[in-house]
């Protein structure tokens, strides 16, 4: 009997021995993607077909992101558009307060088509609201309410900004 207990104490040993080997063994042998990382178990056990489909999915995501970010630079474009259009009628209003009554301007008729004129009233201007409705306001309110739409768009061109980083970091992330 005492040569048995021997033999059970080796064996549980050589158990022993045999598992912390291959927990060794394992964690050694650990795959490692091209950038030197420890795969993850599902891409250690993915097929190249699940390869293939990883990278389509990858490239649709990709031609996504790329029409948001046209879309998102299409409308910064347009809000700086605005933007200079805003500040050119400020700077505009500003010089007309200057000027007298009597004054030869050039009032647009059209898009690139002035006509000559004589300043009546620089204090004034007729302002459209909309819905083909034009009021009188004063340069200053005039000013004041162009003001307010740059502050909006600015504003407006701010967020949009954000949204266009954040598609940008999206693209960079999903091109590794």
């Amino acid at each position: 009997m005492l040569v048995n207990m021997p033999k059970k104490k080796a064996t549980k040993k050589k158990e022993e021995t045999t598992e912390s080997k291959k927990d060794s063994e394992s964690s050694k042998a650990e795959p490692l993607s091209a950038k030197g990382k420890p795969l993850s178990t599902a891409a250690k056990l993915q097929t190249p077909e699940e390869n293939i489909k990883l990278e389509q999915n990858k490239y649709i995501q990709l031609q996504l992101l790329d029409q948001q970010i046209k879309q998102v630079q299409q409308y910064l474009q347009t809000f700086d558009q605005q933007l200079v259009e805003i500040r050119s009628v400020i700077s505009s209003l500003k010089e007309l307060s200057t000027l007298k009554k009597g004054d030869q301007i050039l009032a647009p008729i059209a898009s690139g088509i002035f006509i000559k004129a004589k300043l009546e009233d620089n204090q004034e201007v007729r302002v459209n609201v909309g819905s083909s409705t034009v009021v009188t306001k004063s340069i200053e309110g005039a000013i004041k309410m162009l003001q307010e739409q740059e502050a909006e768009i600015t504003q407006y061109r701010n967020d949009t900004l954000v949204k266009f980083n954040e598609l940008m970091h999206q693209a960079e992330a999903l091109q590794g």
